[in-house]
């Protein structure tokens, strides 16, 4: 079953989308639509300033949410919930930027701002600026050279005791043959596409410094570790999609908008033919509708702190 956390996009505009336009209308909608599924799921927006301790105490919460998406939602969700915050939503991508300040318009929302930024090569922002940094999904378009110089960008911009938090998913399954079947395919286009981006990097400097981090480092926490942040904790969560569930609906919504998006790669770099595509996707459809349907994600969220006072 496909999941959110391979690599699907760019790491920037500049570089064009990997596998998936993250400027595409469908591609949009999905990744708007996925978020309102999840946020049950994972008690969005913000279940930590509770959980946590977290509190306003001295001076208001100053929240960084990297890649915000195209409509910002749950930076705006955050405002909404917590009267004592202030937002900034990060993109790399100028129309994502534009829609999210749209969209915060039209809620009256004034203490979010969206901002258009490279944060996956520097965080434009003062060091012990962010009372939390928020990340959700970056595996898709960061690279895994990407991933250390974004720590570290984030530990300088979190104020002491200030909260890492990131939300990836690690797994998937289903026991619809066909959504298997076409997830393969998937992953072949993937591999293909990724070695050529490898075979890129190989030609520059980036590409011997991406060698050299792949030796070093085996896990996220070894990263975080690394870099110095402390108390880190994983949660998973699962959820479930199965049949007679609430995200069944959602997730095969969900499951073909991202292969129809997909379709014209896999005939590119697979030997799957449209007409075979076309049997495979239908079926799947089937498939995820019937009552003996079994599906689920597993998810990850990570907490890590940066040393100090606790977070005001």
């Amino acid at each position: 079953m496909f999941h959110a956390s391979h690599r699907l996009y760019a790491e920037s505009s500049t570089h064009g989308p990997l596998l998936l336009d993250p400027l595409a209308s469908a591609e949009q909608a999905r990744v708007i639509t996925q978020y309102h599924m999840l946020a049950s799921a994972l008690k969005e927006p913000l279940p930590e300033l509770e959980e946590l301790g977290i509190t306003t105490s001295t001076s208001p919460h100053l929240i960084l949410d990297l890649g915000c998406g195209p409509g910002g939602t749950w930076a705006c969700d955050v405002a909404f919930h917590d009267p004592f915050c202030l937002v900034f939503g990060i993109s790399a991508l100028a129309p994502y930027v534009r829609q999210a300040t749209t969209f915060r318009q039209m809620q009256g929302q004034t203490r979010v701002q969206f901002l258009q930024m490279e944060f996956a090569r520097e965080l434009c922002c003062p060091t012990s600026f962010a009372t939390i940094i928020n990340g959700r999904f970056l595996r898709t378009f960061l690279t895994d050279a990407g991933w250390p110089r974004l720590l570290r960008e984030c530990f300088r911009v979190l104020r002491p005791g200030g909260l890492l938090r990131l939300t990836e998913c690690i797994a998937a399954f289903s026991n619809s043959p066909a959504c298997e079947t076409l997830t393969h395919y998937y992953e072949q286009a993937l591999a293909i596409c990724t070695q050529t981006l490898l075979s890129q990097h190989e030609r520059s400097q980036e590409g011997s410094d991406l060698a050299s981090i792949l030796l070093q480092h085996t896990s996220l926490f070894e990263l975080l570790h690394d870099v110095g942040y402390c108390a880190m904790e994983e949660q998973r969560i699962m959820l479930d999609f199965s049949a007679g569930t609430l995200y069944q609906a959602s997730m095969r919504t969900n499951a073909e908008s991202f292969f129809y998006q997909l379709a014209p790669l896999l005939y590119q770099t697979t030997d799957l033919s449209p007409a075979r595509f076309e049997d495979l996707f239908e079926q799947m459809r089937a498939e995820m509708s019937v009552p003996t349907f079994k599906g689920h994600w597993t998810l990850s969220r990570v907490h890590a702190f940066k040393p100090g006072g606790r977070a005001q």
